[in-house]
């Protein structure tokens, strides 16, 4: 069998057991990834070289300013290094899950520890105080903090149905105070090819959405989204594009080999290849100047 289906089988028995109970497993499952924290270390430095080139190109510093996270993820890698990086204030990450736990804050700490960041307790967690986590909340429903420079998220969008983005970032629209900024870091792939080599990293594009609503779970979820939507969504709140980038497939690589073998569902023919193939998604938003509050 292959790994990705495997895979996929494992979260489909996962998501049809209790809440409670699929959850305990699927994070059992998930410890085993973090058995190399330098691996991990080395993919959030990468995107962090990435954050520091987009601000610099837009004159746009986060030093003694608030910067808040959407997605906290399992480890609070980002904040640690863009304080050490950055000089950041404060970091106020928010997830709809509750992934931190001492055991992986103290991985991260210890592996910081030149830096003799204080740990304080907080609603069961040590984290160093300008680490301000909000877990087990939806932004939308949240009452978020004033005097944020800069909103960002690290390959989290993909992960969002089309509604919560567009609830999410008209909340941020509203919110938003003069100057502050939104970075998007995005991978619009299918995931599964990361695991597994037999599949394109468009495999997805080739279902409906209803047979790849029978494939995916809560566990894997992905919106399959392309760039032009991404795009449609910021612009019809109102959002200005200050800087976009996304990686774009050669003709002569084995990505588009393997996407030319295909055949790509009737809901993405009205994308051209260069929207579909759109990979590594980089964008930063801003409110025009005349709606800023």
């Amino acid at each position: 069998m292959k790994f990705h289906k495997l895979k996929s089988n494992i979260f489909k028995i996962l998501d049809k057991l209790p809440n409670k109970i699929g959850y305990y497993i699927y994070h059992q499952l998930q410890k085993k990834s973090f058995l190399k924290i330098e691996d991990k270390i080395y993919a959030n430095q990468n995107s962090y070289e990435k954050i520091k080139y987009i601000l610099r190109k837009n004159d746009l510093s986060l030093e003694n300013n608030n910067i808040l996270e959407i997605g906290s993820g399992w480890l609070p890698l980002m904040p640690y290094i863009l304080k050490i990086n950055e000089n950041i204030n404060i970091i106020y990450t928010y997830d709809i899950n509750k992934h931190y736990n001492n055991k992986r804050i103290l991985m991260v700490h210890s592996y910081f520890k030149t830096h003799d960041f204080e740990l304080k307790k907080s609603n069961g967690l040590y984290l160093p105080d300008f680490i301000k986590y909000n877990p087990k909340q939806n932004l939308v429903n949240s009452k978020l903090p004033k005097n944020v420079k800069l909103y960002f998220s690290r390959f989290v969008l993909e992960h969002v149905t089309p509604e919560d983005l567009d609830n999410m970032h008209r909340k941020l629209f509203d919110h938003m105070e003069e100057d502050a900024a939104i970075l998007h870091l995005i991978s619009p792939s299918d995931h599964r090819a990361y695991s597994d080599s037999s599949l394109s990293y468009y495999d997805f594009l080739k279902y409906s959405q209803s047979e790849w609503d029978n494939i995916q779970t809560k566990f894997d979820y992905h919106n399959r989204l392309r760039l032009p939507q991404y795009i449609d969504i910021f612009e019809k709140i109102g959002f200005k594009i200050l800087y976009l980038e996304y990686d774009k497939v050669s003709n002569n690589s084995k990505k588009y080999e393997d996407y030319k073998k295909l055949k790509i569902h009737s809901d993405y023919v009205k994308f051209n290849e260069e929207q579909l193939l759109a990979g590594s998604i980089n964008i930063l938003l801003r409110k025009p100047a005349a709606t800023k509050k």
